[in-house]
């Protein structure tokens, strides 16, 4: 009895720090990752990504094939390394990448996402290849201090790469 108590308590658990969609983080549970890794004066990346025109894939193709195809480009956000990845909603998602310290290694990691997310074949979409716009910006310092600009500042890094060409990111 214990034990199926301790299993559905972590269940719940579970399902409250995370997107039942994805699988990915929810924003409570990134909230609670973010406070357990951050040091107070720490660094790295605050990344905002979405798919590039979700909507079109979601009118063309049926809510069940968005739906996999945010399953699958949460799953490749998560092989970023020492990422912690959320949904925030629809298809905008928030990644929070520590500990890497140049606009160059971050520059790696996703020239090898952009490889992830073009291997990916959803047979549902034919031809049709899923890109992603992704806006990163560097912080340092106390988290709590420059969560807010930073957020906005990736926000803003994010529509930049929409601008471009599919599978684009903006580091500042």
């Amino acid at each position: 009895m214990i034990q199926v108590e301790e299993a559905y308590l972590n269940h719940l658990i579970y399902i409250s720090e995370h997107d039942v969609l994805t699988g990915v983080l929810n924003r409570y549970g990134l909230k609670k990752r973010i406070a357990e890794l951050f040091n107070p004066e720490g660094e790295g990346y605050l990344c905002v990504a979405d798919i590039d025109n979700f909507k079109t894939i979601n009118d063309a193709c049926g809510h069940m094939v968005g739906d996999k195809v945010l399953r699958a480009f949460g799953q490749c956000l998560e092989t970023i390394t020492n990422s912690s990845v959320a949904r925030l909603g629809g298809d905008e998602f928030f990644v929070f990448i520590d500990g890497i310290k140049t606009n160059e290694e971050v520059a790696k990691e996703f020239d090898a996402l952009k490889e992830r997310v073009n291997a990916l074949v959803i047979p549902e979409l034919g031809n049709l290849k899923l890109t992603f716009s992704l806006g990163a910006h560097y912080f340092k310092g106390d988290f709590d201090e420059v969560k807010a600009i930073a957020y906005t500042k990736a926000d803003k890094l994010c529509y930049e790469s929409k601008k471009k060409e599919g599978n684009s990111v903006t580091i500042a």
